[in-house]
């Protein structure tokens, strides 16, 4: 599959400080990028370390400033994946905004530089060493899984603690000592959906993706365990990111004759699909991974959705929580702070971006503002945020369990859990 990347944006680099700043430009010069490469390779370190990983001249550097403290993101501001990233930066802003607000973490203030990768993987690695050489403490994003496995080997050889908004499940497994990831894994999103056909009967099914890092380690990981459910899978069709037009693949679906066609995937695409399913008439079951548990898909697709079953973490179902619920009050704080300020419900790609950064704070508050400090803070920390309560540990750095995913159904364009989820979360 050939995936079309547009070109990086010339105004790309954004810092934000509480309030919101005038973008800046930067034009890297050449001789400074291949200084910055160089360190990054000659940079020593395991994936790792049994022990806390000795400070870099980035850890040393942060540990002695006094100003602002400074927190890196990439994420997509403009290609395919352009939605997600405006909520990823979105949400990343309303925590940042939100701490500054209360004075900062001991006094400092956070400055929060965001960095456009253009849905492209190798412009993300030029992002990552520029944050890097900027003298952040930890990083936010990519929120495009394709960006974020080609930035992981980076945030190893720099020592910078990095938290994913990509749901690719190799980002996190193996472990890296300084990879994160805040959305659900697409093998507990693949649990719950698979338990949930099991449970309505569907198992005879279809399955539809594009080619890229979340769509193809979610389609893997239901495949390997869909036996374990009686769940048989009668056709597989594989699309591109900026595919328009499903009638081949649609065709060929009906021609199957499943009960249900799954869908992994995360940009528009899914769009078209949804709209080129109703057009065509098929009646049969329409699930989606968690990608498109967002007012992004609900919103442009119309009435189109109506009926479609859609994954998504607990934040996505907030307003449907019972008061018993552990942790309700944060997750339905952040949903409400951030429906007031934008005028929406926030999509998973804000609670992802935001909870990071929430993850970030805790860690500098618990352990100081050295990379290093932040990552073994990271390492063994429980918290809740917008998306649900994660439990890192040295084994486990995706930190959600099953239980922390909800399976919804788009209803005249809002997200209700199903009788499946109301069980789940009743306390």
């Amino acid at each position: 599959m050939i995936v079309a990347h547009e070109k990086k944006p010339s105004s790309d680099v954004q810092r934000h400080s509480g309030t919101e700043r005038r973008a800046v430009r930067k034009t890297p010069v050449v001789a400074a990028v291949l200084v910055v490469a160089s360190a990054l390779m000659a940079a020593c370190g395991s994936s790792s370390p049994s022990s806390s990983p000795s400070p870099t001249t980035a850890s040393t550097a942060a540990a002695g400033q006094k100003g602002p403290i400074k927190i890196g993101m990439i994420t997509s501001l403009s290609g395919p994946y352009t939605p997600l990233g405006t909520n990823d930066k979105l949400g990343a802003e309303q925590e940042v905004n939100a701490i500054n607000a209360a004075g900062g973490i001991g006094g400092r203030k956070i400055d929060l530089i965001v960095l456009d990768d253009a849905t492209d993987p190798t412009q993300a690695v030029t992002d990552y060493q520029t944050l890097v050489s900027d003298g952040v403490v930890a990083i936010v994003g990519p929120v495009f899984s394709s960006s974020a496995v080609a930035t992981e080997s980076y945030a190893a050889r720099a020592k910078i603690p990095t938290i994913d908004t990509a749901a690719a499940d190799n980002l996190v497994s193996p472990v890296n000592y300084y990879v994160y990831m805040t959305p659900p894994t697409t093998k507990i999103v693949a649990e719950e959906l698979l338990a949930y056909m099991k449970k309505k009967g569907l198992t005879k099914m279809a399955v539809a993706h594009d080619a890229t890092a979340f769509p193809t380690a979610g389609w893997d990981n239901m495949k390997a365990m869909a036996p374990s459910y009686g769940i048989h899978f009668v056709y597989d069709g594989e699309f591109s990111v900026t595919a328009t037009d499903f009638t081949t693949i649609l065709t060929q679906v009906k021609a199957a004759n499943p009960q249900g066609l799954m869908v992994w995937g995360a940009g528009p695409a899914e769009v078209t699909l949804t709209k080129q399913f109703r057009a065509m008439g098929l009646t049969m079951a329409l699930l989606f991974s968690h990608a498109e548990a967002s007012y992004l898909y609900t919103k442009t697709v119309g009435s189109a959705g109506d009926g479609a079953i859609i994954a998504s973490s607990i934040g996505g179902i907030a307003p449907y929580l019972p008061g018993c619920y552990p942790g309700r009050s944060v997750i339905t704080s952040f949903a409400d702070t951030f429906q007031k300020t934008n005028g929406y419900f926030p999509p998973e790609f804000a609670y992802d971006a935001g909870g990071a950064v929430a993850m970030i704070a805790q860690a500098i508050r618990e352990n100081g503002s050295t990379p290093a400090g932040i990552a073994k803070a990271l390492s063994t920390m429980t918290i809740t945020t917008g998306d649900g309560t994660y439990r890192f540990s040295s084994t486990d750095h995706s930190g959600l369990t099953a239980s922390q995913v909800a399976i919804t159904r788009d209803v005249n364009g809002t997200l209700e859990p199903t009788n499946f989820t109301k069980v789940h979360t009743a306390c």
